[in-house]
């Protein structure tokens, strides 16, 4: 153990030294649960979950439906060789009013928000992925990867379960050695709740269903800023709860007036194995500043790495140098991506990129590799920077 921490250390020194706070990322905001339960004077704890990439400290706020604020205290609880995740934890009071919440956080010059609902037992009701899975397991790249589960809801919030019909339901992936969940696809459950979907296997990670919520679809995650657009909202409120036929099925009640708001769940990770040639690499990738006038000189930087495996030892990622990569830019709302520049990585996979910022839009570094059969390509994730 001693010998591996050796063999880590440099590398972490290589990804995480140099970038000021203005290089920070929030990645994910995430809350649980949501909604929060709050009736009778119990108290009514929420979890404040942030992944962010380059990040030395987090701050942050909760905001009451009244504008009211109260800060928050993350602390540090997990840290990769990509990126960190930390967590806050606060009461609401037994007294908390309901309505819609919002969670504001900071890592440097990134900010992110997250809303989440708080209510009564009377108005929401649990939900429940079960049964969720994948197949097959090992898988080849390239090859079809089959996800299957099932939607369920308590009607009264008791121990009796029913699938829930027309939902649309987020399939999320998490690679391998990485702390980030990004949404990989997205599908209705059947009649039954049930939902099954096919995605290509591309890479080994961790699989998971997220049921967002009525109100919210799989595409609206209650994020803006850096955490995540928000993509296409639902249909609002009780009314995405599906015609009064599909109501009575599924809850067997009497009128549809009846059904409360279904809450938020996501299922335990699911781990795919998948087999293929050539060694993974990813890039850690940040630009600064991320907000300021148009024409701005923005700086891109970041390291591109490999991960190796030597025989008998455990799988390390190692820098890549000498190799292209491509810095990329999609104005907002233009939908698609045009190449800004080229830079060769040195001899610690650094590189750095100065480009002007020409409107508000998002960036990413591509690499193609010369050699697929040796090593992959990557793209990074993509950073959004704003001009005025």
């Amino acid at each position: 153990m001693t010998i591996i921490r050796r063999l880590l250390r440099p590398l972490v020194r290589l990804l995480r030294d140099g970038p000021d706070s203005g290089f920070a990322n929030v990645e994910t905001v995430e809350v649980a649960p949501d909604p929060v339960l709050a009736e009778g004077g119990a108290p009514a704890e929420v979890t404040i979950e942030v992944v962010t990439s380059g990040a030395a400290l987090v701050e942050g706020e909760l905001v009451a439906p009244d504008g009211s604020r109260g800060a928050l205290r993350f602390d540090e609880v997990e840290r990769t060789l990509f990126d960190e995740r930390w967590e806050a934890r606060h009461d609401l009071g037994g007294d908390v009013r309901p309505g819609t919440w919002r969670v504001v956080v900071r890592a440097g010059d990134a900010d992110a928000e997250r809303r989440f609902e708080v209510g009564t037992r009377a108005a929401w009701r649990p939900s429940r992925i079960t049964g969720f899975g994948l197949s097959p397991d090992p898988v080849d790249e390239g090859s079809p990867l089959l996800l299957t589960g099932r939607l369920e809801a308590s009607p009264d919030g008791g121990d009796d379960w029913t699938g829930l019909a027309g939902r649309e339901v987020a399939l999320i992936f998490r690679a391998d050695d990485t702390l980030v969940r990004q949404e990989a696809a997205r599908t209705r459950t059947d009649r039954s709740g049930g939902f099954t979907v096919t995605v290509t296997a591309e890479e080994s990670g961790f699989w998971s269903a997220e049921f967002r919520g009525d109100g919210r679809e799989a595409g609206d995650a209650g994020d803006a800023g850096d955490a995540g657009d928000a993509g296409d909202a639902g249909d609002g409120g009780a009314a995405d709860l599906g015609d009064a036929g599909d109501l009575r099925e599924a809850w067997n009640l009497r009128e549809a007036r009846d059904v409360a708001r279904t809450g938020s769940t996501r299922s335990a990770e699911v781990h795919s194995t998948v087999r293929g040639a050539g060694a993974v690499t990813r890039i850690a990738y940040s630009a600064s500043p991320k907000n300021g006038k148009r024409r701005r000189t923005a700086t891109h930087k970041g390291t591109l790495v490999v991960r190796v495996k030597p025989s008998g030892q455990p799988a390390r990622w190692d820098p890549l140098p000498q190799q292209t990569v491509r810095l990329w830019f999609d104005p907002a709302g233009a939908g698609g991506f045009s190449e800004q520049g080229t830079v060769t990585t040195g001899s610690q996979g650094k590189f750095t990129l100065r480009k002007k910022v020409p409107s508000t839009g998002d960036w990413q570094v591509r690499f193609e590799s010369p050699a697929p059969s040796q090593r992959k390509s990557c793209v990074s994730p993509v950073r959004r920077m704003t001009a005025t």
